[in-house]
């Protein structure tokens, strides 16, 4: 959706969200709107708050409520507003991408993720959408699932530099350093002053390539376009550095205090760009209360490695937890008290969560979504580990609960249990053949390791017969030529 014509579509709802109004609030909506519309967002909340205060509450208001929230900062707040938004209409798909964005910036990276995933499968999802689920699955450390995610933000908008500088980060991640040099150097083709891929570039280059001349020049060329970076002096510290190598024998171990920096990734949501006032009506219900993640099955992928690269070391195999009876107990009694820790975990009180599913799984064992909900709050305390008993547990009662299953094999994959991961993608894909996704995931995975090579080949020409015009298709094929 263009700027234009989201202004416009912001304007007809807002019309029939005040309309929706009695006539008593109606000033205060008025005001409320006409502060939104300048920016000026700490009015315009207190006239919301008001208006809402006095009349039936509708989604669409307290959705440009946690619009104000999210701007001033009041994070929590803004998560509240939408959560309410869409108790009142579950297909506001704006309330939807908001709240991503709201959880984003409280670092609950795979609450965000649970809603960027449903929200790419629908005809009406924001033009950003796929490059923020990269995001969140850059902070959840899912670099292969972020790669997919960007490319495929790149195939609707190809002039987007963030999601192509954030791309050339994940390959980077991926040790495909010639893609991403590639990325980087397209940024800056298309802009060149943009500072990050200049300070991406050089530490590619600095740190993987040994090419230290370029490297120096493009360290130089970040601190001209940002002087007052909270990086400089270390980036300081490694041009000196560099210009001692350059100009003498290279010593054999380099000085700690000069290594390079991170890569820098894009700015962070939701300052650019702004949450969505409102979107179109969605087509299907995105997301189900109490349902803490979306039902789909669709899997964020990686684009294949390069055959030359080394083997990846064996990977840590996982003991999962001693299987065991889940009866079920007092159905009733655990529904009430399930509620009540959905209520809690959306507020943010995810450890008072946990122990409300606690009493849930103690009510009746066999509440499966109980201890589905455990898995998501676990991982949102980085309690990995307590977060994979959950859902094994999930899957103990419900073998085809394919939600647990996805997130069971995406945090086994994150933590490195990497032939546990492709145990349960496979199980997966035999649900989901015809998941082109799906089969690149398993396919990248394999490819991993040489002797796995076979296996690899299977999926990536499986998902060449699903999907032969994707844009990951060509390195597909080159991977193919290259491993016959």
């Amino acid at each position: 959706m263009n700027q234009t014509r989201r202004h416009l579509f912001v304007l007809a709802v807002l019309t029939a969200a005040f309309v929706a109004c009695s006539r008593s609030p109606q000033r205060e909506f008025v005001r409320g709107l006409a502060y939104f519309k300048r920016q000026e967002f700490s009015q315009a909340a207190s006239y919301f708050q008001a208006a809402l205060a006095k009349s039936t509450p509708s989604a669409q208001a307290l959705n440009l409520l946690g619009i104000c929230q999210l701007q001033e900062g009041r994070t929590d707040d803004a998560i509240r507003s939408f959560q309410e938004a869409l108790k009142l209409d579950a297909s506001l798909m704006a309330a939807h991408y908001n709240l991503a964005l709201g959880q984003l910036e409280n670092n609950q990276a795979d609450a965000a993720i649970a809603q960027l995933r449903q929200i790419v499968q629908s005809d009406a999802a924001p033009d950003d959408a796929q490059y923020y689920l990269g995001i969140a699955y850059m902070r959840a450390s899912a670099w292969a699932q972020a790669e997919q995610a960007f490319t495929r933000q790149l195939q609707s908008k190809p002039d987007s530099l963030d999601a192509r500088n954030d791309l050339g980060v994940c390959d980077t991640r991926l040790r495909e350093f010639a893609k991403a040099k590639r990325e980087f150097e397209q940024c800056l083709a298309a802009n060149p002053n943009f500072a990050a891929a200049y300070l991406n570039l050089a530490v590619l280059e600095h740190r993987h390539l040994g090419q230290k001349q370029t490297a120096l020049s493009h360290y130089q060329r970040y601190l001209d376009l940002l002087p007052k970076s909270q990086l400089r002096e270390d980036i300081r510290l490694i041009v000196v550095q560099l210009q001692q190598e350059l100009t003498t024998k290279p010593k054999p171990i380099e000085s700690a205090a000069a290594q390079p920096a991170k890569p820098v990734e894009s700015a962070p949501p939701p300052e650019s760009p702004p949450p969505v006032a409102v979107l179109p009506v969605a087509t299907e219900r995105p997301l189900a209360a109490p349902k803490a993640e979306p039902a789909t099955t669709e899997v964020a992928v990686a684009t294949p490695p390069q055959a030359s690269a080394p083997p990846a070391p064996t990977p840590k195999r996982r003991v999962p937890i001693t299987p065991r009876p889940l009866k079920p107990g007092d159905t009733a009694k655990a529904k009430a008290l399930f509620n009540e820790a959905v209520a809690l975990q959306q507020q943010g009180k995810v450890a008072a969560a946990i122990s409300a599913y606690d009493k849930v799984v103690g009510a009746d064992p066999s509440y499966v979504d109980a201890y589905y909900n455990l898995g998501i709050a676990y991982s949102q305390l980085r309690q990995s580990e307590h977060a994979l008993d959950n859902y094994e547990l999930a899957l103990l009662v419900n073998p085809q609960y394919s939600n647990a299953r996805f997130n069971y094999a995406l945090l086994l994959q994150q933590q490195g249990y990497i032939d546990d991961a492709l145990s349960q993608y496979e199980t997966l894909l035999q649900s989901y053949p015809n998941d082109p996704s799906l089969q690149l995931t398993v396919a990248a995975l394999y490819a991993r390791d040489r002797s796995t090579l076979d296996k690899a080949r299977e999926h990536y020409q499986a998902f060449l017969k699903l999907e032969p015009n994707s844009p990951a298709a060509r390195d597909v094929r080159r991977w193919l030529d290259q491993n016959r």
